[in-house]
């Protein structure tokens, strides 16, 4: 039986503003402490594994976009924040997952990655730092 080497997954094809630029990728998920998606929240934090799919969050030199689960013309992204004004607290591990708290203008939100994924977490965290 032969083992097929895994395959890396790449985000969407999604429009940016001309001169803006990805500067991080990450596959996770972003909510709000007491939105949709808190109670999911607290159990991943407690399992210390995420629960269900996640999506795409890219960092660019102008912007914080957690892409669409399904992106379609004119409606690719489900939050689109300027960067100037997110700032990101040190992330934290809890078993296989990566929490980070961020202030945004929609208030405090919750970022959810893998902990594979600890050296891009570093760099998303490090890039909203030095603005």
């Amino acid at each position: 039986m032969r083992v097929q080497p895994a395959r890396k997954v790449s985000p969407p094809e999604v429009p940016l503003e001309p001169g803006e630029f990805t500067e991080v990728v990450l596959r996770g998920r972003l909510t709000g402490p007491s939105g949709p998606g808190a109670l999911t929240a607290r159990a991943e934090r407690f399992i210390g594994h995420r629960l269900g799919t996640s999506r795409w969050i890219l960092l660019t030199t102008r912007r914080l976009l957690v892409v669409a689960p399904f992106p379609r013309a004119g409606d690719y992204f489900d939050v689109a924040f300027d960067r100037r004004v997110v700032s990101a607290s040190q992330g934290r591990k809890h078993g296989d997952l990566i929490t980070v708290d961020l202030m945004t203008p929609a208030g405090r939100q919750v970022l959810r990655v893998p902990a594979a994924l600890r050296s891009e977490v570093a760099r998303f965290i490090r890039a909203l730092r030095s603005r």
